[in-house]
């Protein structure tokens, strides 16, 4: 490596290429945004750190840590939340505060321009004191002391807030249209760029190819991290950031009224638990804006301005599960929260095991009615086609008498996962029926496709070559799949569709071979 005198004027990128050789990424970021703490743990995991132009601006540079308003908190709550949605794998927590980032951007910049090294190990030990340890980066005593750790020594305790490449920078990332003020941006080397939040799995596959459009995303998505969810009104901010502080292993998020909690209810699904300030509500308020009750299953406490027994009676008669009165003494908001969301939890596994087949691990038929009842409704409000595959084990039980039960149940065990392969979509439901009989239904997908994906399960099946001696159709287990598909109307029984498919599956059994059947209606 051939070492070139810098200057003033020596840019990062010139620096990073005279330590590196090369620069696969220019990232824009800022300290106090949970989607740049995001991409440069990414890029740390994939040992990247030392081959991207790490541009630090702020896209809020009025912020302060000592301006803690709901606003702020609702602001940070809903951005971890989505971190947490989007990266599950990410190490975070909610802090407190939004601090001033510029303190910490000056710093990492003035240590670059010694040792480009010293500064990466410093910008990621920053990120992580605000979005790990909840720690205000804004104050030059911690910074200190996060130098003193890293045995960083700077040689002038004056550190200019401003430079000429840093105001550069927030000039390209501020004037920049196709960044519309989103953080963070990465650019690779043949300039395709990525904007703002990615899901993990995309955001990995764009580091490691330099491309939005890579093989690599054909991979699984990360599992979900489940968290219990806690959506909170509340309207003063001491007391909104006690439940944040001391619920720190659930998720938390704020509505900032009563039109926000319930919309947030709609688009995000029941929380697992509800915090209501009651000057918000009044009586009756679910039902005045939902015309529906509120789910009995999720627990409502309801915050009181006063342990009156007359205020809390009223609370309860109002639908409240428990009450808590302000000012928390939080080890007792802790312990009480945290007994709902124990209930809840135990309700979700008792309610998930009423509602799955113990053997398969797929929808029983109890919830395959529902889920029907439920998307035929759906479907007819949306104008679109509901299709039913049934699909039914052959001579499931000479398998049984020449096998024995415990291999026909692995029997079944196998064909479920064979059939689950076959269902791409999320929005697919598979049940068992019945005995060897299964049901597959799918939202929004016409007869024909719906025949095909029934046909990739009968080959799936015969393909795994699960022997059968007993069976007179052939020498492995087989399936016979009816297929059915309709438009559904309010003016129509969704149980149509089943005897439809019920129609088809009887017509496929009389078949020799493909015994694959759709209803006709004409």
């Amino acid at each position: 490596m051939i070492w070139k005198p810098w200057t003033n004027n020596t840019t990062q990128r010139e620096r990073l290429y005279n330590y590196f050789d090369a620069v696969d990424f220019t990232v824009y970021a800022d300290f106090n945004c949970p989607f740049s703490y995001v991409l440069n743990e990414r890029i740390f995991a994939l040992n990247l750190e030392y081959r991207v132009d790490f541009r630090l601006v702020q896209h809020l540079p009025d912020t302060k840590s000592d301006q803690v308003t709901i606003e702020t908190l609702s602001a940070l709550t809903a951005e971890v939340a989505e971190v947490r949605r989007r990266a599950p794998s990410a190490e975070i927590s909610v802090p407190m505060f939004r601090p001033n980032s510029a303190p910490a951007s000056a710093l990492v910049y003035k240590i670059s321009k010694d040792d480009p090294v010293q500064a990466t190990q410093l910008r990621q030990r920053i990120f992580r004191a605000l979005w790990v340890e909840g720690k205000d980066i804004s104050d030059a005593e911690l910074l200190a002391s996060i130098l003193l750790e890293l045995d960083i020594v700077l040689e002038s305790t004056r550190v200019p807030l401003n430079s000429g490449e840093l105001t550069a920078w927030q000039s390209e990332w501020a004037n920049n249209t196709e960044f519309e003020k989103l953080l963070p941006v990465a650019i690779s080397e043949s300039g395709e760029t990525a904007i703002g939040p990615l899901l993990e799995p995309e955001l990995d596959a764009f580091l490691e190819t330099g491309s939005l459009v890579s093989g690599k995303m054909a991979s699984s998505l990360w599992p979900p991290l489940m968290r219990q969810r806690i959506l909170v009104l509340e309207n003063d901010a001491k007391s909104l950031r006690t439940i944040v502080e001391q619920m720190h292993d659930a998720q938390v998020e704020v509505a900032e009224d009563l039109i926000g909690l319930i919309s947030h209810t709609r688009n995000l699904g029941m929380p697992d638990l509800l915090v209501v300030n009651t000057d918000f509500s009044g009586k009756d308020w679910w039902r005045n804006l939902t015309n529906l009750d509120p789910d009995p299953a999720v627990p409502m406490i309801h915050v009181l301005s006063s342990s009156a027994p007359a205020v809390q009676a009223k609370a309860f008669a109002s639908g409240a599960s428990d009450v808590i009165t302000r000012p928390f003494s939080p080890k007792l908001l802790r312990s009480r929260l945290n007994t709902h969301l124990h209930k809840r939890r135990l309700h979700q596994q008792i309610n998930s095991i009423s509602r799955v087949d113990a053997l398969t691990s797929v929808f029983n038929r109890r919830e395959f009615d529902a889920r029907l009842s439920a998307e035929w409704g759906r479907s007819a409000r949306a104008d679109e086609t509901l299709a039913l595959l049934m699909i039914d084990v052959d001579k499931l039980k000479e398998y049984n008498d020449r096998y024995g039960h415990l291999s026909g149940d692995d029997c079944l065990i196998k064909v479920t996962q064979l059939i689950s392969g076959c269902l791409k979509r999320s929005a697919d439901i598979i049940a068992r029926y019945e005995g060897g009989c299964f049901v597959a239904l799918l939202p929004g997908v016409s007869i024909e496709s719906a025949f095909k994906i029934g046909r990739n399960c009968y080959y799936a099946i015969a393909d795994a070559k699960i022997y059968h001696s007993e069976s007179t159709l052939a020498s492995q287990v087989s399936v016979s799949v009816g297929v059915a598909g309709i438009r559904p109307s309010n003016q129509i029984s969704s149980s149509l569709l089943v005897e439809q498919a019920e129609t088809a599956i009887y017509q496929a059994k009389r078949q020799a071979h493909e015994r694959i059947y759709a209803f006709d209606a004409v």
